[in-house]
């Protein structure tokens, strides 16, 4: 009975000395380390304000982290991993959730991490990666003044282009692969006045005027060839007529013109949608309840909504933006470029220059509107903001965010906006003859600084536009001669998110 008992006590003396070695039993708690491992900004937890993740180093007990310049820290949300599953870790008293809970990192934040007895503050430190520059990506040499459009592929963020010369020769279709522009003849002669967009999926669509036939035609890319679909469009406007972006909504993809033939379904002038299904092309559609001249229809899709921005050619020059959803339009905003704001004073209508105007639109809804209005002796670019009322459903007007510059002249205006809302701004510089690119300060609420982009003058088209990886990308045409307009070489760049 005794060797028993002994047996017994042995057992129990091995039991308790193994549940003592458990790292979560033990009169001295948890055995782990009160200890950071990991420390992070990431896009996924912070949509508002970052496009891609931020790591931070930790040395010792500090933690340091950098994020690109002008990102919004008053309400950042960090991703962290602790060395022990049941660590807490609290910022001034306050439990923290890794990827949820936000803090304001405008000054250093203490966090404690706290296993049993065991505690470590961390002292986190954010700052600001050196400002993002723009960079030649590459350039091509043609003949010919060019109209020149550029596009985002949905399906791996890369750029492409749409180029046809001036003189209505080949339509050119380039995919920028690294440093190389490697353009294909999407259509042979007689092409000229592109209108560029690329379906959900990637298909890239081109539309274009052919001046021999006197109708617009389109050309997609499909089972590894472009090919000229059956279908033509009534005579456009030339030079403002064609609309830069096709858009895909509802399974149906949509094609923007102004018509200028003197008979058919439509006015002249009129608007005129092109509409493809998958199956069936349908033209001659239009807005419900739009009448009257239209110049310059610019479409995008933002959110399964698609906006639609034309001006209004009469006296005095006004634009019209309409909402499509669900297969219902809906009319948004009827507004003057620019008017008097002086309290009792005779409002004051301004011209809008005559060139293809912008439009953006973020993921609140709002919508910003770039354009040129003739104010003195020449025209000044200009960034409208209509800002989405959700309770009512509707814009509040004349919200301007002012000239981005200070110029006599500028009748270009280029609108794009980052994937965290950011609005840029693109003109050509009269004085210097130079692409010009400014922002919105979203700390001071005002523009920045512009930055020239190259030393090159005599600019012909250029687009701005924003990949959703947050790079910008920005192409014009240079020509040899303000008098010729000659274009003789494309440029590509490109504002790459700080590393």
């Amino acid at each position: 009975m005794k060797k028993y008992l002994s047996m017994i006590c042995c057992l129990a003396v091995l039991f308790t000395a193994g549940c003592g070695d458990d790292d979560t039993g033990g009169e001295d708690g948890p055995k782990g380390e009160a200890k950071l491992t990991a420390f992070s900004f990431t896009a996924e937890s912070n949509p508002d304000c970052l496009v891609k993740d931020y790591t931070g180093t930790i040395s010792g007990t500090a933690v340091s982290v950098k994020v690109p310049a002008g990102t919004d820290v008053s309400a950042l949300v960090a991703t962290f991993e602790t060395a022990d599953g049941e660590s807490t870790v609290t910022v001034g008293g306050t439990p923290q959730v890794s990827g949820t809970t936000a803090n304001d990192f405008s000054d250093p934040v203490d966090y404690l991490v706290n296993l049993g007895k065991k505690n470590a503050l961390y002292t986190v430190t954010v700052s600001e990666l050196p400002e993002a520059v723009w960079t030649k990506v590459t350039e091509l040499e043609m003949e010919g003044g060019n109209n020149i459009l550029l596009e985002i592929d949905p399906t791996d963020n890369k750029p492409a282009l749409a180029i046809s010369t001036k003189d209505e020769g080949d339509l050119l279709y380039a995919k920028i692969t690294g440093s190389t522009i490697s353009p294909v003849i999407a259509q042979e002669k007689p092409a000229s006045q592109p209108s560029f967009g690329f379906s959900k999926s990637g298909q890239p669509y081109i539309m274009y005027y052919n001046s021999t036939e006197k109708f617009n035609r389109i050309t997609t890319f499909t089972n590894n060839s472009w090919k000229l679909q059956d279908i033509t469009i009534d005579r456009p406007l030339v030079n403002t007529g064609t609309g830069p972006t096709i858009c895909d909504i509802d399974n149906k993809i949509f094609f923007f013109t102004s018509n200028n033939a003197a008979s058919g379904a439509i006015a002249k002038r009129g608007h005129n949608i092109t509409i493809f299904d998958g199956s069936q092309w349908y033209t001659q559609q239009t807005i419900p309840g739009r009448s009257g001249y239209t110049y310059y229809p610019v479409a995008r899709v933002v959110n399964d909504i698609m906006y639609v921005l034309m001006l209004n050619p009469v006296s005095p020059n006004s634009f019209s933006i309409y909402t499509y959803k669900n297969g219902t339009w809906t009319t948004v905003v009827d507004s003057f470029a620019y008017t008097t704001s002086e309290e009792g004073a005779t409002p004051t209508y301004y011209g809008i220059g005559s060139k293809c105007p912008d439009m953006a639109i973020d993921n609140d809804k709002n919508i910003y509107v770039g354009l040129s209005y003739k104010l003195g002796i020449g025209y000044r670019p200009h960034v409208m903001k209509f800002t989405y009322n959700e309770q009512t459903n509707t814009y509040e007007e004349g919200n301007r965010l002012g000239r981005a510059i200070e110029t006599t002249s500028g009748d270009f205006c280029k609108i794009a906006l980052s994937p965290i809302g950011i609005p840029y701004v693109a003109y050509l510089d009269s004085d210097t003859e130079k692409v010009m690119v400014a922002s919105l300060d979203n700390k001071t609420k005002d523009w920045g600084t512009p930055t020239s982009i190259s030393s090159d003058m005599y600019t012909t088209d250029f687009v701005l536009k924003f990949a959703k990886d947050g790079t910008a990308y920005l192409v014009y045409g240079t020509s040899d001669t303000a008098i010729n307009a000659i274009s003789h070489k494309i440029s590509l760049y490109k504002l790459a998110t700080a590393e």
